[in-house]
């Protein structure tokens, strides 16, 4: 064989193997791209769960599950982004869902939440209420561990309600205002476990490890009224009072009226 015929012999070779590898090199892009066009995953990031862990990821996928939204396999050119974040925010303690798009076909989801001030139990469920006034359904009660109000709760509100507080609804507006005063008070915060409802005009504080009834009445002036209570625990505890006492009352004008305990 001729040294002319041996190259392009060779020559011939090296241009099919370099047409392959270009086809080959080619119909990876290709599929890497279809690839892109579809969702490949789902990523859901709660985002504020650290410190506000009222619901997981996996409990946010489920809810994806029961409302029949499929999203993998699907072409992102079929998935409305919006309608999916909507969707996702209509969930218990969602309050804000950004979809995004990756360049590797991953769909994630990112996930704020509405931070809960109390907790309310009522006749038709149990409810977190934002510092935004912002009602929602309790999916694991356990995870927050809030101030609590319970008993005999005037609610309103149907069973599955999400959504803001009525604006003519004074007496919750009120229990806010009170809730929101004793978290952020530098001793009732650290004393108050549950506020106990008997009725409109009967509130009971239950403070933590006391064994003590403390009585406020109604709503009203019920900063003037805590004052009044907490004047118990500066003057009269330290002088055995909650072993003396077992009811303190708030309700009478700028008395304090104590129980004492029966033998």
């Amino acid at each position: 064989m001729s040294m002319w015929k041996k190259a392009l012999i060779i020559s011939g070779y090296v241009a099919l193997t370099g047409i392959l590898g270009a086809y080959f090199y080619f119909a990876t892009i290709l599929v890497c791209d279809k690839n892109q066009e579809r969702c490949q995953e789902v990523l859901i990031i709660v985002k504020d769960s650290v410190f506000n862990p009222l619901i997981r990821a996996g409990e946010v996928a489920s809810f994806l599950d029961r409302s029949s939204v499929a999203l993998l396999g699907r072409d992102f050119s079929a998935i409305d982004m919006y309608h999916l974040e909507k969707k996702v925010e209509s969930f218990a303690s969602v309050r804000k869902c950004n979809a995004v798009r990756t360049i590797d076909g991953t769909l994630k989801l990112e996930i704020l939440q509405h931070e809960p001030l109390f907790r309310i139990e009522t006749q038709v469920g149990s409810f977190f209420v934002s510092k935004e006034k912002f009602i929602f359904p309790i999916v694991n009660p356990f995870r927050a561990p809030v101030l609590i109000v319970r008993g005999n709760v005037p609610f309103s509100y149907p069973a599955s309600y999400r959504g803001q507080m009525d604006s003519t609804d004074s007496w919750l507006a009120s229990m806010y205002r009170m809730t929101g005063f004793i978290t952020t008070h530098d001793f009732w915060s650290r004393k108050t476990e549950t506020v106990v409802v008997e009725n409109n005009q009967d509130i009971r504080i239950v403070p933590k490890e006391d064994d003590l009834v403390l009585k406020i009445g109604d709503l009203s002036r019920f900063a003037y009224k805590l004052d009044k209570l907490q004047e118990f625990y500066r003057v009269l505890a330290p002088l055995g009072g909650k072993e003396k006492y077992s009811v303190v009352d708030a309700r009478f004008g700028d008395q304090l009226v104590c129980t004492q305990r029966k033998d």
